[in-house]
């Protein structure tokens, strides 16, 4: 049994033919013009990915509503989000149902980006990292100031 491969035959593209696409079984691509190599001779020769187009579609509990946004907004949300629109806002609404979200934009975001923090992931990782820290500091501080009183009393008593 073949499954698509979602790459182009690097052969017929060589041949002048760019949109040939590859299938595969366990052992080798091939196309339906008769190319047939191993993965990894085909993967050698660099071949072009498919790009998978990503189609919305509404479940079936999903319902049309209408909302109230700046027109320059949503014209913008919808160019930089292009077919991510529509699944985008119904995430960030079951975001807001779930639980309490915490939202961060403007300055705060910027300054987490240049701190290297990207995602919300990232930002429970160093939370916790800077949780442990304190802890760590925190014991310590104890150990210097242990020292500190050893230090003092062999002074006096020295």
């Amino acid at each position: 049994m073949a499954d698509r491969a979602f790459i182009f035959c690097p052969f017929c593209r060589n041949m002048g033919n760019p949109r040939s696409e590859l299938q595969r079984d366990n052992v080798d691509f091939f196309c339906l013009m008769g190319h047939r190599a191993p993965h990894a001779q085909v993967l050698s020769m660099a071949p072009e990915m498919i790009k998978s187009e990503v189609i919305f579609k509404p479940g079936p509990h999903d319902m049309k509503v209408e909302v109230w946004c700046n027109s320059e907004v949503y014209a913008r949300a919808k160019a930089a989000l292009g077919e991510r629109f529509h699944p985008t806002l119904a995430s960030l609404i079951r975001c807001c149902m779930a639980g309490e979200p915490i939202v961060i934009d403007g300055q705060q975001a910027e300054k987490l980006r240049k701190l290297g923090i990207r995602s919300g992931q990232e930002m429970v990782v160093v939370a916790e990292q800077n949780v442990t820290l304190a802890g760590e500091n925190e014991s310590l501080v104890q150990q210097v100031n242990q020292w500190e009183k050893r230090f003092e009393r062999a002074t006096v008593d020295g």
